[in-house]
């Protein structure tokens, strides 16, 4: 366990901010979500695709992640929910795209799948939703 998991964990569950992890490869895109579940209390790290994310997933122990589908590097989105499934299988993952159906997300292992474009009061309430956090 990496010691910033371990410090996370020690903290009391009522006063440790949830962590959400972001995964998106549009900086614009990525930075207003991020911005966004911030100026909601949330922890946000973020990674500008899913090769990324992985690193970012094994040092910072996020209590959800939020990811795009299309993405460069050496597996997309739903490659990276595979992975997460294989080693993380309760840990909510929102999948958000523009070219993708939710049936086909929500088979693959999503908790919850949000369709390009979208507001960020939709995202923000879906993420409340998954993490039990109230509105």
């Amino acid at each position: 366990m990496k010691l910033s998991q371990a410090m996370r964990e020690q903290e009391p569950a009522a006063l440790r901010a949830k962590c959400v992890l972001v995964v998106e490869d549009e900086f614009l895109i990525r930075m207003m979500v991020s911005e966004e579940l911030r100026d909601c209390g949330f922890l946000v790290i973020e990674a500008a695709n899913a090769d990324e994310a992985l690193v970012m997933v094994e040092a910072s122990a996020p209590d959800l992640i939020v990811s795009d589908v299309n993405m460069p590097g050496t597996i997309d989105g739903l490659g990276l929910l595979g992975v997460i499934r294989q080693s993380l299988p309760v840990l909510p993952v929102i999948i958000i795209s523009a070219h993708l159906e939710a049936a086909d997300a929500l088979e693959d292992g999503a908790t919850r799948f949000i369709s390009k474009p979208f507001s960020l009061e939709v995202l923000t309430e879906v993420v409340r939703r998954e993490l039990a956090e109230p509105s």
